[in-house]
C-alpha cells in the first residue's frame, strides 16, 4: 500500500503508521496536535481516508463530533468543579484561620463557590482544547466508513518536527510504523 496521498510542494520527508481503525487514528492526530505538530503537517491515508472524504451522511459524523467533544467537556467540567470547590474549602478555611474575621461558614462558603465558578470554567475551556483537532484529518475519523487500518501521517520539511511525530506515534503502538526520509 502506498502511503503518500500526495506530499505537499518542497516536503521531502515524512512518517507514517498504520492504525487498526479510524478511533484510534483520531487518538493519534490528537496526541500529535498534542505534541506540538501542525495540524496542517497530518494527513489520514489509504482507501478508508478516500471513503470518509466523500461522506454518504454527514449527520450521523456530526453528532459523533458534538458527542465526543460533550463527553470531554462535560468530563473536564465536573473534574473542575471538584478540584475548584476543594481549593476554594482549602483557601477559604486558611484565610478564616489566619485572619480573625467574622463570618466564618458564609466566608468559607463564598471561597468554595468561587472556587467551583473558576474551576468549571478553566477546565471547560482546556477540555475543549484539548478535544479538538485542527487537522483537516481529525473529522474523517468520525466518518461512516468500512472497519479496518487506517493509515496517519506526517510531511515536514522539519527534523524535530519529524522526530516528535515519530515518537509519539510509536508510543502509541501501530500495526506499522515507516521513516520515509527518501521518497522515491
Amino acid at each position: 500500500m502506498a502511503l503518500r496521498r500526495s506530499r505537499p510542494s518542497g516536503v521531502t520527508a515524512a512518517v507514517a503508521a498504520r492504525f487498526p481503525d479510524m478511533t484510534v487514528a483520531r487518538g493519534a492526530i490528537e496526541g500529535l496536535e498534542h505534541a506540538g505538530v501542525d495540524g496542517d503537517d497530518i494527513d489520514l491515508l489509504g482507501g478508508r481516508a478516500d471513503a470518509a472524504r466523500t461522506p454518504t451522511s454527514p449527520g450521523r459524523p456530526d453528532r459523533r463530533v458534538a458527542g465526543h467533544i460533550l463527553s470531554r467537556v462535560g468530563l473536564g467540567a465536573a473534574v473542575g468543579a471538584m478540584a475548584g470547590a476543594v481549593g476554594g474549602l482549602v483557601l477559604g478555611l486558611l484565610v478564616l484561620a489566619v485572619t480573625s474575621t467574622g463570618g466564618g461558614a458564609g466566608l468559607v462558603l463564598a471561597f468554595v463557590f468561587v472556587g467551583l465558578g473558576l474551576g468549571v470554567v478553566v477546565s471547560v475551556f482546556l477540555s475543549f482544547e484539548r478535544s479538538v483537532s485542527f487537522s483537516d484529518a481529525w473529522p474523517l475519523t468520525f466518518e461512516d466508513v468500512p472497519a479496518g487500518p487506517v493509515w496517519v501521517a506526517v510531511y515536514s520539511r522539519d527534523p524535530r518536527t519529524l522526530e516528535r511525530a515519530h515518537d509519539e506515534l510509536a508510543g502509541r503502538h501501530p500495526l506499522e510504523l515507516r521513516r520515509d526520509f527518501e521518497p522515491s
